[in-house]
């Protein structure tokens, strides 16, 4: 199996080479495969070997009709679109998450910056820890 760049797909196809096309579904996303006359291939991304994926198939089909191709074929078999809501989801939490991380590393930041604040050596801070359970 052949692994093509968006730019190696549209050379491909632009000579000739794309036989068929089809985009595959597989949980909740997309991607998409072709017979080449050089053999089975499927779009991969720019900068890793890692499939291009879709979660919308409009956009692939988008991106199909931008090359030339008029003409595919749906493999739905695989495709459970709850998958996608759910990664979407995940995707939105983590980056809330992120967001909540990165204005507390900030406001930490500030905090240490503050000409007022007080630092304590740890020796004393563990000092008036045993103190305090010695009591």
């Amino acid at each position: 199996m052949h692994r093509l760049t968006l730019d190696q797909f549209r050379t491909t196809f632009e000579t000739g080479g794309i036989l068929s096309v089809v985009l595959v579904a597989q949980g909740g996303v997309f991607h998409i495969e072709a017979e080449t006359s050089k053999g089975h291939a499927v779009l991969i991304k720019a900068r890793t070997p890692e499939l291009r994926q879709f979660r919308d198939a409009t956009k692939a089909l988008s991106l199909l009709r931008e090359i030339g191709i008029r003409e595919a074929r749906v493999d739905a078999r695989q495709w459970q679109p709850e998958q996608a809501n759910l990664g979407r989801a995940e995707q939105m939490k983590a980056a809330h998450e992120a967001a909540e991380l990165k204005r507390l590393l900030e406001e930490r930041i500030r905090e240490a910056d503050d000409p007022a604040t007080v630092w304590y050596g740890h020796d004393q801070v563990f000092d008036e820890l045993e103190a305090d359970i010695a009591e």
